[in-house]
């Protein structure tokens, strides 16, 4: 499997790129794969990873950060707005806290926390 080189991200105005390494072709070149993200993906997956949450929840909770109600996030990602409100009351659940208000909060603070370089 694909190892991220996590010493050379870069970014620029249209968002993030990173760089993966691939493996070693028959011919014994290294394979690089350069990826480009956009920031909401690179948060999304900061969110997910640092609240433990799974990645459909770093991705509702990444939206309701933008106050989008939970129609408009089903709308957004394909999905219910039922299952909208099972993920929320997941990342409730998993944050220990009660209320949308309090779910922002949290993850403002994440985003905005400096990460440590591996």
């Amino acid at each position: 499997s694909a190892e991220c080189i996590s010493a050379f991200p870069c970014t620029d105005d249209t968002g993030s790129m990173r760089l993966h390494y691939v493996g070693i072709t028959q011919e014994g070149d290294r394979l690089l794969l350069l990826e480009e993200g956009r920031s909401e993906d690179l948060t999304t997956r900061r969110l997910a990873q640092q609240l433990g949450l799974t990645p459909r929840e770093g991705e509702v909770l990444t939206w309701l950060c933008g106050g989008k109600t939970n129609r408009d996030i089903a709308q957004i990602l394909g999905m219910s707005p039922r299952t909208v409100n099972k993920h929320l009351e997941r990342i409730y659940q998993k944050l220990g806290i009660e209320t949308r208000s309090s779910a922002v909060a949290i993850a403002l603070r994440t985003i905005s926390a400096p990460t440590l370089a591996t």
